[in-house]
């Protein structure tokens, strides 16, 4: 199918897509502070932003050896995490959802309270990271403080969710989503025993995975990571943006820049049901039936970025929970992750075929 015609298909096939799934998600959180950095102070209210990440990096290179001062504006402060702004994005399209991560330890932290309220169920571990997240209009720098999230494993799970009770929960669910591995140094046990429980249940949950930016990780840590979702026992898709995809090639041996060809290596390697790569101007996906690409509605002056990932995952999820072809759930993605970045929020589900049909309308030209 060409490009319009895969959007047309993906908005003809969502129309008709009445059900709520259920998906449990985890297990990180974060309180995430919006913040601009400051080129030039012009007067108390206004100012120029430094505009990109190369920029950003030669204000700092300029000043090496000697010292600096760099204003940081305060823009908004929001629940963050790659689980709960994809939690929130799966509720916003029509799902329910239960979550399982780091929103509080003994109560659920304010910047959280409408999110927790929203979801099925709230099971959380320890108290929340915190980020500064720089705002670029060509990307994000994440400045992550995230000491507690050590407390993120199987075993005070288990104080929370006793056995008995986990294992009804993902017979229950439709999907399971594990999301920032790179944050949670103890999420490996939670995926290894969480496997255990699923290679036993005749009706499997889909399993979607964000490993979120690995590079502070060590090869080790990512092959030993890559092992595990190999032998996961059920559907798997693996998603990444183009940073994080050129991190796990190159730990898998393969050298490879074309986007798709990179996601069809990667596949075969782990053995997989899909592998998904996602830049910022479109996406592309290999499973066994499809190798597609489909181009996103990109615009080069966002609204937000931070959060941009995490609701093209929540759009492809809805497109692979709907029954949708690989190319359809890449279409869902890229524009939900599209809403996303102009309007500052997480698109419902007539928001998202709203703004598919509009693009399709166009040819996928300019919105």
């Amino acid at each position: 199918m060409e490009q319009t015609e895969i959007i047309k298909s993906a908005v003809e096939k969502l129309g008709k897509f009445d059900d709520k799934k259920h998906l449990l998600v985890g297990f990180d959180g974060f309180v995430d502070e919006i913040i601009h950095v400051v080129d030039q102070r012009k007067n108390d209210k206004e100012y120029d932003r430094i505009p990109d990440i190369k920029s950003f990096a030669e204000r700092i290179a300029q000043v090496a050896g000697l010292s600096a001062n760099i204003e940081k504006v305060p823009i908004q402060t929001k629940l963050g995490g790659n689980g709960p702004i994809m939690g929130n994005a799966v509720i916003a399209q029509g799902h329910e959802v239960t979550y399982i991560g780091a929103l509080g330890k003994h109560f659920i932290q304010p910047v959280f309270r409408e999110f927790a309220d929203s979801c099925k169920n709230v099971y959380s571990l320890t108290e929340p990271g915190y980020t500064d997240a720089l705002e670029f209009f060509d990307g994000k720098i994440m400045m992550g403080k995230m000491n507690n999230l050590v407390e993120v494993n199987f075993e005070n799970l288990l104080e929370k969710l006793p056995l008995p009770e986990l294992k009804k929960l993902l017979s229950e669910i439709d999907m399971l989503a594990f999301t920032n591995w790179t944050m949670l140094s103890r999420l490996n046990g939670i995926m290894t025993e969480f496997n255990k429980i699923i290679s036993k249940l005749k009706d499997k949950p889909l399993i979607f995975i964000d490993l979120a930016d690995p590079k502070k990780r060590t090869k080790a840590d990512i092959k030993e990571v890559l092992s595990i979702i190999s032998g996961l026992k059920s559907e798997t898709i693996l998603s990444m943006n183009l940073s994080e995809s050129t991190i796990i090639s190159l730990t898998l041996g393969i050298k490879e820049d074309e986007i798709l060809t990179r996601a069809i290596l990667i596949r075969e390697k782990l053995g997989i049901a899909g592998v998904v790569i996602h830049p910022t101007n479109g996406a592309a996906i290999a499973t066994e039936t499809q190798c597609k690409w489909v181009d996103g509605p990109y615009t080069a002056r966002p609204a937000l970025t931070t959060g941009a990932g995490d609701n093209f995952n929540a759009g492809f999820c809805t497109g692979w929970l709907a029954g949708m072809e690989p190319a359809e759930c890449l279409a869902m993605g890229v524009c939900s992750s599209g809403f996303y970045v102009r309007n500052s929020r997480s698109a419902s589900r007539d928001d998202l075929h709203d703004f598919m049909k509009k693009w399709a309308d166009v040819n996928c030209g300019t919105i």
